[in-house]
């Protein structure tokens, strides 16, 4: 797929089909995340690919209240250490971008119960949890959402 074709085409997808990901496509992702630029290479985050129905559905319905998160085959857990957001935001783009490649469907997700997950997954107080993505072949095609206009947007030397 061209670069521009898979930012354009991508949306949230919150309906799944069932169909599992292979692993050779999860290979590729895990590719994208690992080229991900970050500060001084530091590479603060570390990412769970959570394949399992069980913690996939505890997490769905006690941390998020959102049950496409269980319909997806593939929920990302993306961990960093304090404070390094921004680094894990950067490597998250790239895997969602990397998933669009490969014919799959994301969706970010930014609100949820962390101590919930934190429990379910067994991570460390002093780890943070910045995001949640559903990975997996979308059972819905919504229309692009409308956007300001670049003039809106972008502007050259100084803001005004």
């Amino acid at each position: 797929m061209e670069f521009s074709e898979v930012i354009s085409t991508r949306r949230a997808i919150r309906k799944y089909k069932k169909d599992h990901v292979s692993e050779e496509k999860l290979a590729r992702i895990y590719e994208a995340i690992h080229a991900a630029p970050s500060g001084n290479n530091h590479q603060p985050y570390k990412f769970i690919f959570v394949k399992d129905a069980e913690q996939r559905l505890r997490i769905a319905s006690e941390a998020c209240h959102q049950e496409f998160l269980f319909e997806a085959p593939v929920l990302m857990v993306a961990c960093c250490e304090k404070n390094r957001a921004f680094d894990v935001a950067i490597a998250v783009d790239h895997l969602v971008l990397a998933a669009i490649n490969e014919g799959l469907s994301t969706c970010w997700v930014g609100w949820f119960e962390k101590d919930i997950v934190r429990e379910i997954l067994s991570i460390p107080e002093d780890i943070e949890i910045a995001i949640l993505v559903s990975i997996g072949y979308g059972d819905e095609n919504p229309p692009a959402k409308e956007r300001k206009s670049i003039d809106e947007l972008i502007r050259i030397d100084r803001y005004s």
